[in-house]
């Protein structure tokens, strides 16, 4: 994922688990393949404070958050008491892949920076 896509995952989850804010949001490399590629298990530690169960919590994490990645991830899936499985549409992937291999320079951005 990109910073971008992170932060907009953070940013839903965020969102719908006032009174927190993105340092309250985990996203994490998917520890198994039938995981998808990201999971995140904010709704776990945030349901307890905003007094619902966690799959509901990750309820509401997901109807924020799909809106937002819906043209990169698959359907967010809900597991267990409330973890979030994320995986990459093909159709994604496929696309970005093609556009970097198109590019002199992969996708790497120039650096302004530079020494």
């Amino acid at each position: 994922l990109s910073e971008e896509e992170k932060q907009a995952i953070a940013d839903a989850a965020a969102a719908d688990a006032v009174p927190f804010n993105t340092q309250d949001t985990m996203v994490t490399p998917a520890t198994k393949d039938e995981f998808g590629d990201y999971q995140c298990n904010a709704a776990m530690g945030l349901a307890r404070n905003v007094n619902l169960s966690p799959r509901d919590t990750a309820q509401k994490i997901v109807d924020g958050l799909q809106p937002l990645i819906g043209n990169v991830m698959e359907e967010p899936e809900i597991a267990g008491p409330g973890f979030i499985n994320l995986k990459f549409k093909e159709q994604y992937l496929s696309s970005a892949l093609t556009t970097m291999a198109k590019s002199n320079r992969l996708a790497v951005p120039i650096t302004s920076n530079k020494q």
